[in-house]
């Protein structure tokens, strides 16, 4: 899937992280910049694991057996995670109930990309892949109460969301409005001078997917397409499948939470928020019923909002 052959936004949140690790959002003094350029080496080396190279990861020493160690980027101000495959996975555990523990920070799994999981001291990577590993060890099914073709409409759902409707919010993200991220990522101005050469990675890669030999245009109407496929099934439905979520809830809301919440002012908000409002309301619907703490975790205050 997405993640294991491409997956840029995952690999970039840690890089970002890295590099803001070793800098001040403020004005920096002469012996920051020495030390920033120095760790240029650093940061190309974290921009070669967004190649999708296998990953050697430093597990943690001690461990509770049978929980779940959840590694992801840091909330920022606008959303919990800002890689759409970190929000499908964190909300899957929530749906599924899953006891687990965030680990906040730039550490890459054993697919060189983010998020991934350790679990009785073994590291897990692809969003997917893991779900369907915690569904054996624990015994979950959130889609049992499926039927066989509606399985097969929860994959093709699931398939079309990450493997092509994610690579137009990568493109609407990292290309057309490249200067706008500095404000999502919450980070200082070197840091987005550095990540001009990953946006340059995600170009190529968009290439070599196919998606990205589009005009702009025609690119948009593409996701334009997609989003409002799963807004015609969705119809008047409170979730994709009928009146209970199930796991192609997760993938669907890992993508469309990032369009509603971290990309404002773009085609793929309009199209969610304005030409399908019922994706909005459910995005809402979801994020109310399993993120009871999403403002503790963005901080925001009433006043944000």
């Amino acid at each position: 899937m997405s993640e294991s052959a491409g997956h840029a936004e995952g690999s970039l949140a840690a890089l970002y992280e890295t590099v803001r690790l070793l800098t001040d959002p403020g004005q920096l003094s002469a012996g920051q910049a020495v030390l920033v350029a120095a760790s240029a080496l650093l940061v190309g080396a974290v921009l070669w694991s967004c190649c999708g190279r296998q990953n050697k990861v430093k597990l943690r020493a001690e461990f509770t057996p049978g929980k779940v160690y959840f590694h992801a980027p840091p909330p920022v101000k606008a959303i919990p995670c800002l890689t759409p495959f970190g929000m499908k996975l964190e909300t899957y555990l929530r749906m599924a109930d899953i006891r687990y523990e965030p680990m906040y920070g730039r550490s890459m799994g054993p697919k060189g990309k983010i998020p991934w999981i350790e679990y009785n001291g073994e590291a897990k990577g692809d969003s997917g892949l893991i779900i369907e590993f915690l569904n054996r060890e624990k015994g979950v099914d959130l889609n049992q109460s499926l039927s066989e073709a509606d399985k097969a409409v929860s994959r093709a759902f699931t398939k079309m969301v990450e493997e092509n409707t994610y690579w137009g919010l990568v493109r609407n993200r990292w290309i057309d409005n490249f200067d706008q991220l500095q404000e999502l990522f919450e980070v200082p101005w070197l840091v987005m001078f550095l990540l001009r050469s990953a946006r340059g990675k995600i170009q190529q890669t968009l290439w070599a997917h196919g998606i990205g030999r589009h005009d702009k245009d025609d690119l948009e109407g593409i996701i334009e397409k997609d989003l409002k496929a799963i807004s015609r099934f969705l119809g008047a439905k409170p979730y994709l499948m009928g009146d209970e979520p199930t796991e192609v809830d997760a993938a669907v809301f890992g993508q469309l939470s990032e369009i509603c919440w971290a990309n404002s002012d773009t085609y793929l908000h309009r199209i969610v928020t304005v030409d399908c409002p019922n994706l909005q309301a459910y995005c809402n619907r979801i994020k109310d019923r399993y993120w009871l703490d999403w403002d503790r975790l963005t901080k925001k205050s009433k006043k944000d909002q």
